[in-house]
């Protein structure tokens, strides 16, 4: 009778550790997962700020065909600038009516 209750005790450890090693090798590939989709969102953020720049340098030289460089250059970083003053100023606007 001891001999099998000892049996079972050995069984219910290693039944008990192989689990905890199998969990364990689960959140290992869900972390490398996460890590590598991690990674390729970052390199698909790159370049989307990569092709908007090149969209405002073909916008430039699009300008640049009816216009000085120099003024085409302007106009644009004017829009630009435009467009950081609304985009801050609703930031302001939607922080500030957060805090109350």
């Amino acid at each position: 009778m001891k001999r099998l209750a000892r049996e079972i005790a050995d069984h219910a450890s290693t039944l008990t550790r192989l689990e905890l090693e199998l969990k364990t090798l689960e959140v290992k590939s869900k972390v490398r997962a996460l890590g590598v989709g991690a990674g390729f969102g970052l390199a698909a953020g790159v370049f989307v700020v990569l092709a908007l720049c090149f969209a405002l340098a073909t916008g430039a030289a699009a300008l640049a065909t009816a216009m000085s460089v120099w003024l085409a250059l302007l106009i644009m970083t004017g829009a630009l600038l435009l467009l950081a003053g609304i985009a801050g100023g609703l930031a302001v606007r939607l922080l500030r009516r957060a805090k109350r």
